[in-house]
């Protein structure tokens, strides 16, 4: 996506159009995963000075997600460690092989 002065359009956290919610927290991510929760797709721009790649991993917002996030954040989530382990080094490996695609389109 390009705004108007053909420079990338930056990608947002947070709720989106059409009830989407996305976020860059990899641990988040690898967590709702491993509840099981539809992940809805993955955005990635480069960000930073070495222009790494970082992943937008998007989720169907709904209430048991809403839900999830706020248990997450204090702490009371309890998920199996190497099924967790195993879906965060998937989702990482995932968004550099996008970004190491010829035919994926920078954000």
């Amino acid at each position: 996506m390009a705004d108007k002065n053909n420079e990338p359009k930056a990608i947002k956290e947070g709720l989106q159009d059409g009830g989407i919610y996305c976020t860059r927290d990899l641990y988040l991510a690898a967590t709702l995963v491993t509840l099981k929760f539809y992940m809805e797709g993955i955005d990635y721009q480069i960000e930073g000075t070495k222009n790494n790649p970082v992943g937008y991993f998007k989720f169907t917002e709904t209430p048991e997600l809403r839900d999830a996030r706020q248990k997450y954040l204090q702490g009371l989530i309890l998920v199996e460690p190497q099924d967790y382990v195993q879906k965060m080094h998937a989702l990482k490996a995932e968004v550099q092989n996008m970004s190491m695609n010829p035919h994926n389109k920078v954000a």
